[in-house]
C-alpha cells in the first residue's frame, strides 16, 4: 500500500543521507560521475555537504507548505519528496520547487515517480504555488523524460568548463580509473 509519511530527520537520517547521495550522483556533472558512485559517497558524506543538507531540509519544514515526505510500501521505502515553497519579492508570485526527487531502485518504472510529481503538484497548487520547479543534471536522463512527459518545460541552462582536473583535487591517489 503507497503511503507517504512526513520526514522525521532524526529517524530518517541515514536513509535521507544515502538517497540524497544517490540524487547527488545521479544528477552531478560529467565529470564527478566518472568516479564509482561508493568513491563520490565516501567523499560526499566525509564533507560538510551531508549537515548542510539536513540543515537545509529542517529549517525548510518550519514552512508549513513544505512537502518533506517518505513514501513507503507497507514499510518499505520506495522513495522520497523534498518540496520547497518561496517568494519572489515584489511580484506576489509563490514558487514551489523540488529540491529532490527520487524512486527507490525496487520501485522504479512503476510510475511511482510520475504519481510523486504529480502529487507534489496537486499539493503545491493547493498550497498557493504559481510556479512548480524541479531541475535535474544533464546526465541524468530517467529524471528528465519524468519532468518533461509531466509537462514541464526547460526555463534555465547552465554551462560548465573544467580549468583544472578536478578529480585530482578529491580521489586519492590510488583510484586508476576503475
Amino acid at each position: 500500500m503507497l503511503s507517504p509519511r512526513k520526514i522525521d530527520i532524526l529517524t530518517d537520517r541515514n536513509m535521507l543521507l544515502e538517497l540524497h547521495c544517490l540524487i547527488n550522483y545521479a544528477s552531478d556533472s560529467p565529470w564527478a560521475r566518472a568516479i564509482p558512485f561508493e568513491q563520490y559517497r565516501e567523499k560526499w558524506l566525509n564533507t560538510s555537504q551531508p549537515e548542510v543538507f539536513l540543515k537545509d531540509l529542517a529549517e525548510s519544514m518550519v514552512d508549513r507548505r513544505t512537502i518533506a515526505e517518505i513514501w513507503e510500501d507497507t514499510g518499505a521505502v520506495m522513495g522520497y519528496l523534498w518540496v520547497t515553497f518561496s517568494e519572489i519579492g515584489g511580484y506576489s508570485i509563490t514558487i514551489a520547487e523540488v529540491k529532490d526527487i527520487i524512486v527507490t531502485a525496487d520501485y522504479r518504472r512503476r510510475g511511482i515517480g510520475r504519481k510523486m510529481l504529480a502529487y507534489a503538484e496537486q499539493l503545491a497548487r493547493d498550497r498557493g504555488a504559481d510556479i512548480f520547479r524541479s531541475e535535474t543534471g544533464i546526465g541524468n536522463t530517467a529524471s528528465q523524460k519524468l519532468h518533461t512527459s509531466s509537462g514541464f518545460e526547460t526555463y534555465r541552462i547552465q554551462y560548465e568548463k573544467l580549468l583544472t582536473d578536478p578529480l585530482r583535487k578529491i580521489l586519492p591517489l590510488s583510484f586508476e580509473g576503475g
